[in-house]
């Protein structure tokens, strides 16, 4: 297979009409928030002003904050969503919607485990700010859980990478950044007296602002979470070279053409997946040399 003709040469897309890949990180992530939702439904025995045993489980608590076993819940209120009579299914259902229809694209862009460390580390951050800000306002009983700061997070992205396509905002045509600008200011504009005036559920304004701060940092000062897997792969490798067996490699020139072209399609699937940026000199180096070899290969035929 030739190198343009692998995947992680193809041109980006924008997918916006309705289809669905199993395989994909936004897929995944819809799975568990649905059936974390659905479960909670069904397990629980809903009393007033109870979210159900699963919700109560898994969502972030102002008191959390005091007790450090309890921090993982700076993830998992995540995924868990409202399950009172006055929000219904919406709450989850906007998240989930607005995470399928622009976090697909968004995903294509950066690549499926970027795109999970974005969203994983959208989540925690804007749970740790909404703990931190709790505390220190001395308010032990408010509550935190669904996907909205994540998402927005990546709504947002959907708007940097692609402020012109054309999307619908509500039910109007519109721009990207139309909805970048109505997320923004909606988020900026909404108070907590007017929300409270309203009775309903209150709106963590402060974790969707900082969801937007977090994608602003990501897409302008081009952050890349890439050397969470380089220090993976360098944990392993250090832990083969200590424990693993001591093997001696013939140096053939078929076996030395075998390593080359599994070292390069590791290096595609790392451009692919986390994008140019993410690449060493050393692989870069490597790919240089690998493209003279194919190139001189094919002149040779």
């Amino acid at each position: 297979m030739g190198l343009h003709e692998r995947d992680y040469y193809r041109d980006d897309t924008i997918r916006l009409q309705p289809d669905w890949d199993g395989r994909t990180a936004v897929s995944y992530l819809l799975l568990l928030n649905i059936a974390i939702y659905v479960a909670n439904i069904l397990l629980s025995s809903f009393k007033p002003n109870d979210q159900g045993i699963v919700n109560n489980a898994l969502m972030l608590v102002g008191s959390d904050a005091t007790k450090p076993w309890l921090w993982w819940h700076t993830l998992t209120y995540a995924f868990v969503h409202d399950a009172s009579a006055s929000s219904g299914v919406w709450h989850i259902l906007f998240n989930m919607l607005g995470l399928y229809f622009l976090g697909r694209s968004v995903e294509d862009r950066y690549g499926k485990w970027e795109f999970l460390r974005i969203y994983l580390f959208a989540a925690v951050v804007c749970g740790i700010v909404w703990l931190v800000k709790n505390s220190l306002l001395g308010s032990p009983r408010y509550s935190l859980l669904g996907a909205s700061g994540a998402v927005i997070c990546i709504e947002m992205l959907f708007v940097f990478n692609f402020p012109k396509q054309i999307i619908y905002l509500f039910v109007f045509p519109v721009p990207a950044w139309v909805l970048g600008v109505f997320l923004v200011l909606s988020n900026l504009i909404t108070s907590p007296t007017s929300q409270a005036a309203s009775g309903g559920p209150q709106v963590a304004v402060d974790v969707h602002i900082m969801g937007i701060l977090i994608a602003v940092a990501y897409f302008f000062l081009n952050w890349n979470f890439a050397f969470i897997q380089d220090l993976n792969g360098s944990f392993r490798r250090m832990k083969r070279k200590w424990f693993g067996p001591k093997l001696r490699i013939h140096d053939d020139l078929e076996t030395s053409s075998s390593v080359e072209d599994a070292e390069a399609d590791r290096i595609l699937a790392k451009i692919h997946e986390q994008g140019k940026d993410s690449l060493t000199s050393k692989e870069r180096k490597f790919m240089e040399k690998y493209s003279r070899k194919v190139r001189a290969r094919k002149q040779e035929f």
